[in-house]
């Protein structure tokens, strides 16, 4: 026997014991305790006889039974890489889901009082606005000012784990509006915008009687959405019935200010894939600009941390068979907001439709 062998074996028999062990403690089914006893059981009988496995891979037309063993190993890596990225992805929604509850809960707490006794005058208070922000110091302020100097008076906002003083200022602003609903969510650490919209339809899924609300507006912190377009939203559900209203840049009467072309082939992109995968026909499935009745809301679920959220609220929405119409938006792309990095590096729609993909056929 030589010294090769002998090391294969050697690792065969600790492959085997292996799956063994993480079978007894059921961090493994029965599919993968198969693979790891047979699969090592296998390459300990070929390592003691290599032409028995030249002679077994020939009836399947294999010159070399090494040529199978190569590309054998290539097939199980990448299914337990499958796996193993399958097991951190639902690690990662455990973490979520107890930062957002606990975010939740420390809210209600803190607000309790306030969401009781507030009292709607006018249609607006109808309306909740939900306001995920992230290291978003500079603008805040000012988003938070317009959505109030426009008559409304209630919003969510889901800090994600900001490391600059985005905090004190909405504090601040909470103060300045005592008269008004400003109630923050805060997360621990930084889990995504998906994760920020779970707070937040969480949120006002399990509150939004008390909050005496009907309608949900998904709205941005960084300044490209135009608060004057609620009008339209507004107009708009005066005149059509809908379970929800969905912000568009590529209808008519839409207008982009600043857009660069390779985003909008990015998008056009965007929504092709999104109308193969997911069967969704919306014409920019990526807009965040949108107004969900509160019924509707507490039908959709969102697992995701990151931006695949939106693919996810297309699906249901879809399959749901929930009513919509499209309402054209003005999206403006200022300096500021093209560039933080995180949310508009291009680079990161390849990385979404990676994502996408992967959670569509391989994610279970």
């Amino acid at each position: 026997m030589s010294l090769l062998q002998f090391i294969i074996i050697i690792a065969a028999i600790v492959f085997i014991l292996f799956g063994i062990d993480l079978y007894k403690r059921k961090k493994m089914n029965v599919l993968h305790f198969i693979v790891f006893l047979w699969g090592g059981a296998a390459v300990i009988l070929f390592a003691f006889n290599q032409n028995l496995l030249n002679t077994f891979w020939q009836f399947f037309g294999l010159a070399r039974g090494a040529d199978v063993l190569v590309y054998g190993a290539i097939i199980l890596l990448f299914y337990f890489y499958i796996e193993l990225l399958n097991q951190h992805t639902k690690n990662k929604y455990q973490l979520t889901r107890l930062i957002s509850r606990k975010a939740i809960n420390e809210t209600y707490n803190k607000e309790k009082d306030h969401i009781i006794n507030f009292q709607n005058t006018t249609e607006k208070d109808d309306f909740i606005f939900n306001l995920r922000v992230y290291n978003e110091w500079q603008v805040v302020w000012w988003v938070i000012d317009e959505i109030i100097n426009a008559g409304f008076s209630k919003i969510l906002v889901i800090n994600d784990g900001s490391q600059d003083n985005t905090q004190e200022i909405i504090e601040a602003k909470q103060k300045e509006y005592s008269n008004k609903l400003i109630m923050i969510a805060s997360h621990d650490i930084n889990r995504g915008g998906g994760a920020a919209n779970q707070t937040g339809y969480n949120f006002i899924k399990k509150y939004g009687d008390l909050l005496k609300i009907k309608w949900f507006v998904g709205y941005d912190a960084d300044g490209q959405m135009d608060i004057n377009d609620m009008n339209t939203f507004m107009k708009t559900m005066h005149e059509h019935k809908a379970d929800l209203y969905i912000g568009s840049r590529f209808i008519k009467w839409a207008k982009t200010e600043n857009m660069s072309q390779t985003r909008k082939i990015i998008l056009w992109i965007s929504k092709l894939v999104t109308r193969i995968f997911y069967g969704s026909q919306v014409s920019d499935p990526h807009s965040w600009y949108r107004v969900i009745s509160l019924s509707s809301l507490r039908k959709i679920e969102l697992l995701a941390d990151g931006m695949h959220y939106a693919n996810e609220l297309n699906e249901q929405i879809h399959r749901n068979k929930m009513k919509y119409k499209e309402v054209p938006i003005t999206v403006r792309y200022t300096e500021y907001s093209t560039t933080k990095a995180h949310r508009q590096k291009n680079s990161n729609s390849i990385k979404l439709g990676l994502e996408m993909i992967y959670r569509k056929i391989f994610f279970r």
